[in-house]
């Protein structure tokens, strides 16, 4: 059994990252926490102070947030039928951020799967504030990246973006085995262009180590030669790859830690049109069938 847990606006962008979460693991058995936030504004007048205004706001809030859930629930059990999925909702008067640690801790996650932007989000935007924000405050739980118009599909080929000049924990290698073993993919480790003969002692021993922690699926290697940027050529190779999923580590990759510094990710920096895994520093039991 795994849990997943998806946060939602009620957007379209969120219910599709919804459609990808049960297509992902129609063949695995699941309990999918579906989470909405709602933290009504005050009233900036001293004047309406004791008149119940704000009660009022956060019992309608509540109200939107609770049948907004459960529209959720009742569409994907219409659409979906499949009997190895459960549904729970999860509406709180919290700040996401919090709310999401909360549960990761209270329910045992998985995976967080998320959209990339919600109803908020400017089309400019690949990754809006709220997901560049959970990537950055779970340290605890791979983040799965939805973009808005992802095409829903089952992934055959995973693109595994690794640095050999950084240190992988058995904890992140584990993510990406046993991810590859679920789906019952293919996986591609690709690099950065390291030019033959020049790998230091540190790159051997990394390339080493991710060889032997995925020895149990089929796995190859690529070197990933620069044409103009990284996002332009990490794209490119996954046309030719055929890969439906990228897999990155917030914790050792230096470009998606640079990459999510900033309080959003625009297009014109970095951009997939598939969903992209952030391996965080899970705990190595997290991702074993339970």
């Amino acid at each position: 059994m795994k849990n997943i847990l998806i946060p939602t606006d009620f957007s379209i962008a969120a219910w599709n990252a919804t459609k990808y979460a049960l297509q992902l693991f129609e063949a695995t058995e699941c309990t999918f926490y579906f989470l909405n936030t709602y933290t009504p504004e005050l009233h900036s007048n001293r004047l309406m102070a004791g008149t119940g205004l704000n009660d009022i706001q956060n019992s309608t809030a509540q109200l939107v947030s609770e049948k907004g859930l459960k529209k959720i629930i009742q569409q994907v059990k219409k659409e979906g039928k499949n009997p190895l999925h459960h549904y729970k909702s999860i509406s709180s008067f919290s700040l996401l951020i919090e709310e999401v640690k909360e549960t990761v801790e209270e329910y045992n996650i998985d995976f967080i799967i998320i959209s990339a932007s919600g109803s908020s989000e400017n089309a400019s935007l690949f990754m809006g504030r709220n997901t560049v924000r959970v990537i950055n405050a779970i340290s605890n739980c791979p983040v799965i990246v939805i973009p808005k118009d992802v095409k829903v599909e089952q992934p055959k080929n995973i693109a595994f973006i690794a640095d050999f000049s950084q240190f992988y924990s058995t904890e992140e290698l584990n993510t990406v085995m046993a991810m590859a073993q679920t789906l019952k993919c293919a996986v591609h480790v690709v690099v950065m262009h390291q030019e033959e003969g020049r790998m230091s002692e540190l790159q051997r021993i990394n390339q080493d180590m991710i060889d032997k922690s995925l020895v149990a699926v089929s796995h190859t290697f690529h070197n990933l030669k620069p044409v103009d940027s990284f996002s332009s050529s990490l794209k490119q190779f996954i046309e030719q790859a055929n890969c439906q999923l990228v897999l990155m580590s917030n914790v050792t990759n230096s470009f998606i830690n640079n990459l999510c510094k900033d309080f959003v990710v625009k297009r014109t920096v970095f951009c997939l049109e598939i969903p992209l895994l952030i391996i965080q520093e899970v705990e190595s039991n997290s991702m074993v069938n339970h």
